[in-house]
């Protein structure tokens, strides 16, 4: 005879109840969290139109010139590109075609507007929906612009000077191999200049940058006389980086983009980068926990006055262990007993932070990776690493203010 199995029912109803009211809120919090500003979106891609159609109005005749971009990688991926291709059309006296951000977390339809981030590259430019108005397909010319990387700034800037009014370049110039060649050295001298005169954030990223230096105690680099403490910033990139890190040691990969400027391999940490020892590749691309410790040692060491550290990394619900490390970190540099230990003449760290203490609003969320990069731009040290887009963007921002090379190392 079957065994008859009794339910317990009121048993059931308050495990129901007590999961409605744990996850509820949890939901909650990520709807409002992670819900992009949608309204604001639309208004920035009207004001877009209306101002690009200002521009071409004003410039009546104007040469202009659209890319082959990059879309749905990370941010800094897409921008390092954007800022390149508008940099290589002012040098040429064309204006810039600009394209939406595809926003990777959201799928590859999610596009979200340029002028919400890097507002530098709007401004006198145009947008692609007015490209096609003032550029109807019969005047549009088709161009390939690829070459041997030594030669490629030199070719693209000779092609786009000749006097076709509508250019669309249809190969991708700014291709990963580019970027880490030493073909783009040849870019940095005007690329500085550039980031000087045109680089400019949208004004909710400085929203959110001052109001995280306010939060959290952080006074930047450029202000003597603002609230706060000098802090140094360390791009911790992990997450799914190892599995990339191996992939570059197996292939002996170098650093990408501004971190193969001669100029930054004094900020190389000891031992170099050797690129024929895939163990090398991997120290660098994805470094212990010990090496990182002794890397900010070393900047501790040289500046006792540096007792706040701001950590930048990628953790996430999917990436937890991220944080794991980072709280091992903040343990032993807050330790009195570990700073004796290791020379540092001012003591251990009076606090650290992390990305994720920023006080970041509902709808604010697209934004937090562009306050990593304007928090490391503005702390007095940076400590970065060679294969993030991340940390190479920070460098060369960083230089373009006039930073001082001695401030940055490169784990």
């Amino acid at each position: 005879m079957p065994a008859t199995i009794t339910i317990n029912w009121r048993a059931v109803k308050r495990i129901t109840l007590f999961l409605v009211c744990v996850t509820l809120p949890v939901l909650y919090y990520l709807y409002y969290t992670f819900k992009p500003p949608v309204a604001l979106y639309a208004e920035l891609f009207d004001a877009e139109l209306k101002a690009s159609k200002t521009v071409a109005e004003t410039r009546g005749k104007d040469r202009y010139v659209k890319f082959k971009q990059l879309q749905g990688a990370g941010f800094n991926n897409q921008a390092q590109e954007i800022l390149l291709y508008h940099h290589l059309a002012l040098q040429t006296s064309r204006t810039y075609v600009y394209q939406p951000l595809i926003w990777r977390p959201r799928g590859e339809k999610a596009t979200v507007p340029l002028s919400a981030f890097l507002l530098g590259v709007t401004e006198n430019s145009i947008s692609e929906a007015v490209f096609e108005q003032v550029c109807p397909p019969g005047e549009v010319v088709h161009v390939n612009l690829r070459v041997d990387y030594a030669d490629q700034w030199f070719h693209a800037k000779d092609i786009l000077n000749r006097k076709d009014r509508c250019v669309v370049v249809d190969d991708w110039l700014f291709n990963w191999n580019f970027l880490a060649s030493t073909g783009l050295r040849v870019v940095w001298s005007s690329f500085q200049t550039y980031l000087a005169d045109h680089f400019k954030w949208s004004e909710h990223v400085l929203d959110i940058v001052n109001r995280t230096e306010a939060n959290l105690g952080l006074r930047p680099n450029s202000s003597a006389s603002a609230d706060g403490e000098p802090y140094m910033a360390i791009h911790l990139r992990r997450g799914d980086f190892e599995d990339h890190c191996s992939y570059l040691a197996e292939t002996r990969q170098g650093f990408t983009t501004w971190a193969t400027l001669p100029l930054i391999q004094q900020t190389i940490y000891s031992p170099t980068l050797d690129t024929y020892n895939a163990t090398s590749v991997m120290a660098h691309c994805y470094p212990s926990l010990y090496r990182i410790l002794d890397v900010i040692s070393d900047q501790a060491r040289k500046k006792p006055h540096l007792r706040r550290l701001h950590v930048l990394h990628d953790g996430s619900w999917d990436h937890p262990l991220v944080y794991l490390q980072f709280y091992k970190l903040a343990e032993a540099l807050k330790s009195a007993e570990w700073a004796k230990r290791h020379g540092w003449e001012g003591g251990p760290m009076l606090r650290v932070t992390q990305s994720s203490d920023a006080p970041i609003y509902a709808g604010e969320r697209d934004w937090t990776v562009c306050v990593d990069v304007e928090l490391a731009r503005r702390a007095e040290v940076f400590i970065g690493n060679g294969y993030s887009s991340l940390s190479t963007q920070v460098i060369a921002l960083r230089l373009a203010d006039g930073g001082n090379i001695q401030d940055i190392t490169l784990v």
